[in-house]
């Protein structure tokens, strides 16, 4: 039998501001959700744009440097 390890939440202190504390809970009443929730999805969804800027930034300079590549591939 395997066993998964258990989900560990590390706690940081944040200083938000006023305005964004605001924010965040009009957005949490209008999901019906919790101040918590709302903060993690507004982070995974940081996350994951970086994510898909970064990514879109390699394919960008491997295209532009398609020619570079095959010839070092060819040396």
């Amino acid at each position: 039998m395997s066993q998964t390890a258990p989900l560990v939440r590390s706690k940081k202190l944040i200083a938000f501001r006023e305005d964004q504390v605001a924010a965040l809970s009009a957005i949490a009443d209008d999901t019906h959700s919790n101040f918590t929730a709302t903060v993690l999805d507004a982070v995974d969804a940081y996350i994951a744009a970086h994510d898909r800027t970064t990514q879109q930034m390699v394919d960008r300079i491997v295209t532009e440097n398609s020619g570079l590549l095959e010839r070092l591939r060819d040396a």
